[in-house]
């Protein structure tokens, strides 16, 4: 007998209580939703903590899965506040929390052992090592990076079946891989880790053009394919979005998974009315990644929202989700009669009046049936052929008899339903957060430590001899001359490998070792196993985004030598790190840090715009792997190309703190990290010299 190939779950989102209304009359699985504090949308109403509790018991009713959004980087002083906000929704009876913090998910872990942790897509999944990871962390779901293809996705479930997936399949993308942008905070001190984007990269740059706007994604044509490739979980995005728009895409999104179908033309055409941007695109899905990808909220698309909204707010009001119950009755002469309500395995059954001879007109099944299933006040309706009542011949009850029994009959279903989906939670110790351990060993003096994009840009040996390591990326070490090789003595891994690259960084990871190799920095949770496989020095990167002592422990504890503190933190924040930590610290005290990794080739798309090649056809970029974008208050910003043809874009002013270096050296801060990113060997040598002399900053600097 074939294998019933099982449904993903629908994931809608719920950014307000009629959001959360409008998710579960459109036939929602799971829904997800944000308390007031520790979310990544905290612009979206979210929830009081009186109301949360209202919402999950809302879900529960409906056999709704309630996940609740914890997705944030939280600092070392917040992490009492977030273990009241855990023990409340532990308490409360939550299905799952999803987070992206590692010193989150280690606190979960230790407080809430038994509670379902979905890794957030800031996590950075994109290939199974990093969903092997995150299950060594606790995680039992990953959602995909937004960015894998359809063929990563496959390749990542053959890889390591016994993970849960959860998968993007409609609403707006971030430009950024998710967990590494850092592009509003530099920018505006708004920080999208920490819930607060100010989405810059929606902006026009100087010349008019929008380089960075995407459109949004839908993949409603491609569900079959979907469905038969086991994911387990949709999701769609949408938590800033009205509930009109949680209702129309979220039904036609139900439709076709009952029907196991892709869209129609037609049901395209409504998901673009609800809300797009010029259009649809499924680049990422496909992988056919272009400047068709982009694209803007027009006036147009205004229109067409407002008057789908408007249809869309007439059946939201007529919506109502019904749970189907079976329905038995009996109506025997001289005996109290019976009904039977049954909704999946719970059941009542209650009893009314006898019924007696009939003297004029006996109970028929037509006047019975239609009596007892007037279910319209309730949130019932009678099962497919799940209805059967038995009436003895030529007996009478009043009609109020029979609705009394209906009435009974519903409201102890429901509140039998309302107990069966809310088990107390038992009670428990609740451990406080685990201090940072300072290590004994640790030695306070920070070392020079030096970053080049390129060996090309690196300057005489002359200005290199201060630094303890120099770093290259990986596949630059790889191609540079002997005598670089002997100044360099670290690799960086790329900030992003798919699936269906991970080869080619387990390759390059081999030559490296055979070359005499012995340190690796890590930008990502995927790259990780291979760093360890092959006995290198592991070192964190920037692009692991520590801002907590307990983040950076849990690091440690995968295999993690040292980390460099997220760049986003001020200097009180660092040396508070610093000094708390079981193992070494860094910070960035100089460069154009990075603020975005793309999957699109920017410097193509600013080249030659709507001309531009796709991607598989594009070599623009390997003979020009630096450029730039002018945005609207005329500031540079450097993009470079990087690892598989993604791009990576720095911000436009740079650390300084040559003038400043005794508030951070000394061990403060742990060790200096110098990152050279578009200039040149001799405006190397220039800054080098700068941060000898420790001299004053000119023009726009940014500090720590």
């Amino acid at each position: 007998m074939a294998q019933t190939l099982k449904k993903p779950a629908l994931l809608l989102p719920a950014g307000s209580a009629a959001s959360l209304d409008a998710a579960i009359n459109a036939g929602a699985d799971e829904v997800y939703f944000g308390s007031k504090l520790f979310n990544a949308r905290m612009g979206a109403d979210n929830f009081e903590l009186a109301e949360i509790m209202d919402a999950i018991t809302k879900c529960h009713f409906y056999d709704v899965k309630a996940n609740i959004t914890l997705n944030t980087s939280v600092h070392d002083r917040e992490y009492p506040d977030l273990l009241r906000l855990c023990e409340f929704l532990y308490r409360a009876d939550c299905d799952s929390i999803i987070c992206a913090d590692p010193g989150v998910c280690a606190v979960l872990r230790e407080n809430f052992p038994d509670l379902k942790l979905h890794a957030s897509t800031q996590c950075a999944g994109h290939n199974a090592s990093a969903a092997k990871v995150l299950k060594n962390m606790g995680y039992s779901r990953m959602v995909v990076a937004r960015e894998a293809s359809f063929e990563d996705i496959l390749l990542m479930r053959k890889e390591l079946p016994d993970m849960e997936y959860e998968i993007f399949v409609h609403g707006a993308l971030c430009v950024c891989h998710s967990g590494m942008c850092s592009m509003s905070a530099f920018m505006g001190g708004r920080s999208g880790n920490r819930g607060d984007c100010a989405q810059p990269c929606r902006l026009p740059a100087k010349d008019g053009s929008y380089p960075l706007s995407l459109k949004d994604n839908c993949l409603a044509k491609y569900m079959t394919e979907i469905i038969r490739s086991g994911v387990d979980s949709l999701k769609i995005e949408g938590r800033m979005k009205s509930p009109e728009y949680v209702y129309g895409v979220g039904k036609i999104y139900r439709t076709l998974l009952d029907e196991g179908r892709d869209a129609t033309d037609e049901e395209i055409k409504k998901l673009e009315a609800l809300f797009s941007r010029d259009g649809f695109t499924d680049g990422y899905f496909t992988g056919n990644i272009g400047s068709h990808m982009l694209g803007v909220r027009r006036e147009a698309d205004k229109a067409l929202t407002k008057e789908a909204e408007t249809t869309a707010s007439f059946e939201l009001k007529n919506a109502r989700r019904r749970l189907p119950v079976k329905i038995t009755a009996e109506f025997k002469k001289g005996t109290a009669c019976r009904m039977q309500m049954t909704y999946g395995d719970i059941s009542v059954t209650v009893y009314g009046s006898a019924p007696e001879e009939a003297l004029t007109a006996p109970l028929t099944q037509e006047s019975v049936r239609k009596n007892l299933l007037k279910l319209g006040a309730t949130p019932f309706e009678p099962a497919e052929g799940g209805v059967s009542i038995v009436i003895d011949d030529n007996v009478m009850l009043p009609v109020s008899a029979i609705n009394s029994l209906r009435r009974t009959a519903t409201d102890q279903l429901l509140c039998k339903i309302n107990t069966v989906f809310h088990p107390e939670r038992g009670s428990f110790e609740m451990k406080a957060p685990s201090p940072a351990v300072t290590c004994e060993t640790f030695n306070p003096t920070g070392k020079s430590i030096a970053h080049f994009t390129h060996w090309k840009l690196m300057p005489a040996r002359i200005f290199l001899g201060g630094f303890s390591h120099i770093y290259l990326p990986v596949e630059e070490y790889l191609k540079a001359p002997d005598h670089v090789r002997e100044v360099v003595d670290g690799v960086e891994f790329p900030n992003v490998v798919m699936m269906r690259e991970y080869h080619e960084l387990d390759d390059m990871a081999v030559r490296v070792k055979l070359l005499g190799m012995k340190n690796v920095m890590v930008n990502n949770i995927g790259s990780l196993s291979i760093a360890l496989k092959y006995g290198f020095n592991v070192h964190g990167g920037i692009g692991l985004n520590v801002q907590s002592a307990r983040a950076a422990n849990e690091f440690i504890r995968l295999g993690v030598n040292d980390v460099i503190i997220s760049p986003e933190l001020k200097l009180p924040a660092m040396k508070a790190i610093a000094e708390s930590l079981a193992g070494r610290t860094g910070a960035a005290i100089y460069g154009k840090l990075p603020a975005m990794t793309v999957e699109k080739c920017v410097i193509r798309d600013v080249a030659m715009g709507k001309k531009a090649p796709e991607i598989s056809q594009c070599t623009y970029c390997e003979e020009h792997p630096y450029s730039h974008i002018i945005d609207r208050h005329g500031a540079k910003i450097p993009v470079r190309r990087t690892f598989a043809h993604r791009n990576i874009l720095y911000n436009s002013v740079p650390v300084y703190m040559a003038d400043k270096l005794t508030a951070v050296s000394g061990g403060k801060v742990g060790d200096l990290h110098y990152f050279f990113t578009d200039e040149t060997a001799t405006e190397a040598s220039e800054i080098i010299d700068k941060y000898r002399n420790q001299e004053a900053p000119e023009g726009d600097v940014r500090r720590l």
